[in-house]
């Protein structure tokens, strides 16, 4: 395999959650957005203010989306990956996606974009609430599987999906949500290529529980902060999640959900971590040696800082923002493998703080440092 410049490929991840749905109407009331969570935050003063430069806008509409892909080609990314909300009997937040297959002026060549497959069930965790509101079945039937493939295939045929060495980039949040991994992931590869798709399956790795899955795929995403505040920290974190992916495996959803939401009531109050201290991990020997152990191609997926207070409020965790030096750092000596394009964490997760879309308070300074 010939050697790429990995910075010419560079993502963001986009997050999909600014319309309305009928789930979020049911369950937190008519309208609800993330937006509803980030005013709030900005109204009490609960976090350093911000906003999307271009105000509250509408996730669903192509015109916001033909100007965010503008604005990212011009800063100098390759595209988005975008989160994927497949749960087998519904597709929620598919605007982006649905826009993209079916507006010609959307999928194009000059943008690339991949899918992110969020495979998590949709709770209330956030107000200690962790009974499924849509569920994700944890092995799912042949016949579901062949269906969600229909979709991925035509979403891997458009003429901007990234593909590497010909291969189209399905990416895997968490891939410990399924009962059976292995088999689940042979029968996917398996359909695929009946339908003529020889599919690259890279996942993420949010916890060194993880690690294990990496023979199962053919990349893996180390992804940033959440390893980093694993390192840190008990309570909501890589402790959290491992007790909930093995006790679920062990003892059914119902016992493993109560557990996990007896944890998060003993996370500690809003902890700060600092990007001093983010940096000297990123470039840290330790994790420089941990990185050759995987038995394949490794990338980073980097963040310019985080603060879930829109969320989580005072039980909030938080990487304090990176100077335009130090996310430009970042950039440059974050790309551990050639194969694999480098992410960022996150276009607009606005309520989580991870964006580098233009802020109204914050200014463009992260997008500034990819030029």
């Amino acid at each position: 395999m010939g050697k790429r410049n990995p910075t010419m490929n560079r993502f963001a991840i986009y997050f999909p959650q600014f319309y309305p749905t009928d789930i979020n109407n049911r369950a937190w009331g008519y309208g609800f957005t993330d937006w509803a969570l980030v005013a709030e935050a900005n109204l009490r003063e609960r976090w350093s203010r911000r906003a999307p430069a271009m105000g509250f806008y509408d996730g669903s509409n192509i015109s916001v989306h033909e100007h965010q892909i503008e604005t990212a080609l011009a800063a100098g990314l390759t595209g988005f990956g975008i989160y994927h909300y497949w749960f087998y009997e519904s597709h929620e937040l598919s605007a982006f996606e649905e826009n993209i297959l079916h507006q010609a002026n959307l999928s194009n060549k000059s943008f690339k974009w991949f899918v992110i497959w969020a495979t998590e069930n949709w709770s209330k965790r956030w107000i200690g609430d962790s009974t499924p509101l849509v569920n994700l079945s944890d092995r799912p039937s042949i016949e579901s599987i062949r269906k969600h493939c229909d979709h991925l295939v035509k979403c891997f045929n458009t003429p901007g999906y990234h593909r590497i060495d010909n291969r189209p980039l399905f990416c895997i949040y968490n891939i410990a949500h399924f009962s059976h991994p292995e088999e689940t992931l042979a029968i996917y590869r398996k359909i695929l290529l009946e339908r003529g798709v020889d599919v690259y399956i890279a996942h993420f790795v949010k916890n060194p529980f993880d690690f294990q899955y990496s023979n199962l795929t053919d990349g893996s995403y180390l992804f940033e902060p959440r390893l980093f505040f694993g390192t840190k920290r008990r309570g909501r974190g890589s402790l959290a999640k491992r007790t909930f992916d093995v006790f679920r495996k062990f003892t059914g959803e119902g016992i493993a959900n109560r557990t996990i939401t007896f944890i998060d009531r003993f996370q500690q109050k809003g902890q700060t971590f600092s990007a001093n201290d983010f940096i000297n991990y990123m470039n840290s020997r330790e994790r420089r040696d941990w990185v050759k152990e995987f038995p394949g191609p490794v990338q980073n997926v980097i963040s310019p800082g985080w603060n879930n207070t829109p969320r989580y409020q005072d039980r909030f965790t938080a990487l304090e923002p990176l100077s335009g030096d130090q996310f430009r750092s970042l950039l440059k000596a974050g790309t551990c493998d050639v194969e694999l394009p480098l992410m960022i964490n996150a276009w607009n997760e606005w309520s989580e703080g991870a964006a580098i879309e233009p802020c109204a308070y914050l200014g463009s300074e992260y997008l500034d440092s990819l030029a």
